[in-house]
């Protein structure tokens, strides 16, 4: 019973880890990307759907970097598709920051 325990905790924690790892990678390259690309494109006026999908793509290049192997897979076996769910964290983020 003590291991079984332990090891849901492990399993936990681990969960935890690697959500909040996620979360906050995809946040800092969203931040990254409105500062170093989207922000001068609105200011000057030419922030079309080219350059949205421009800017997602440099996001999500920015995450899938930087993330690691372990994240990548961690992903993958809790929601099936990694390009998936990332692409919906990066549009709730985005949308946050409007």
């Amino acid at each position: 019973l003590h291991t079984a325990y332990r090891r849901q905790r492990q399993m936990c924690i681990r969960d935890r880890k690697y959500t909040n790892m996620i979360y906050q990678t995809v946040v800092d390259c969203v931040i990254a990307t409105n500062q170093t690309y989207v922000d001068s494109l609105k200011e000057s006026g030419s922030f079309d759907e080219a350059a949205q999908k421009e800017a997602f793509n440099r996001t999500m290049n920015a995450i899938m970097t930087i993330l690691s192997d372990d994240a990548k897979e961690y992903i993958t076996e809790a929601t099936g598709d990694l390009n998936t769910y990332l692409t919906q964290l990066i549009e709730a983020e985005v949308n946050k920051r409007k």
